[in-house]
């Protein structure tokens, strides 16, 4: 607890230097008209986390957080933030459970009442930049659109871990750029792949659109709520 806390504390002290612009607000707003919810769910890079959590800052979501200790100071960094967190991780080696099959059900759920939800759709562990099926039969179970969400910082480190985790450096300038709302309406497996790989191409897509908009800083909304 006492590293959460630390880590919490700290990303908060470097989040308060950081400069955040939004663009493609107009997608999150007609994603709300298109489902039956008013919601929408966001998929995100898991190098895109820190950033990606800080920029929602003033908007509830809720969130799948892996099980392991390592994510303990996430969990608690987006409680603090007032985000609801739901706990499961995928089947171990063994094929065991490890509350996976639980946290998606309860995610379903609160999407279903209307809550928006933002899932990191690479993560835990990977393939970096590939998009996990587990997000789009969420979206489709709870009839909530699929929103690709890019938050690109203008200076960072990168780290060498299987994402290439970024850290934004203090005083960077971040634009959060959510991209247009995908739909998955058809229970057949084609339709659940067009969806996922939509899904995959709109963030790679938007990536270099994203930080295109640095050129466009002072015309862009200072926040989306």
């Amino acid at each position: 607890m006492l590293l959460s806390k630390i880590i919490y504390y700290f990303v908060r002290l470097l989040n308060s230097t950081y400069r955040y612009r939004y663009a493609g607000v107009e997608n999150l707003n007609n994603a709300k008209k298109l489902g039956p919810n008013g919601n929408y769910l966001l998929g995100v890079w898991h190098q895109n986390l820190l950033h990606g959590i800080m920029a929602q800052i003033g908007q509830r979501h809720v969130c799948i957080v892996s099980k392991s200790k390592d994510a303990d100071p996430v969990n608690y960094t987006l409680e603090c933030l007032g985000q609801k967190v739901v706990r499961g991780s995928s089947k171990n080696k063994a094929g065991v459970d490890k509350g996976g099959k639980a946290a998606k059900e309860e995610m379903i759920t609160e999407l279903s009442s209307g809550l928006p939800g933002a899932v990191t759709i690479d993560g835990p562990k990977g393939p970096a930049r590939e998009v996990k099926p587990g997000i789009v039969d969420m979206a489709r179970k709870s009839q909530t659109p699929l929103i690709p969400f890019i938050p690109v910082p203008e200076s960072y480190w990168s780290f060498k871990s299987w994402d290439r985790f970024k850290l934004p450096k203090p005083f960077s300038r971040i634009v959060v750029y959510y991209g247009e709302p995908i739909i998955v309406t058809n229970k057949t497996e084609a339709c659940f792949e067009d969806a996922r790989v939509k899904l995959e191409t709109g963030l790679i897509d938007l990536e270099p659109k994203a930080y295109a908009e640095f050129s466009n800083w002072k015309k862009l909304e200072k926040m989306y709520y």
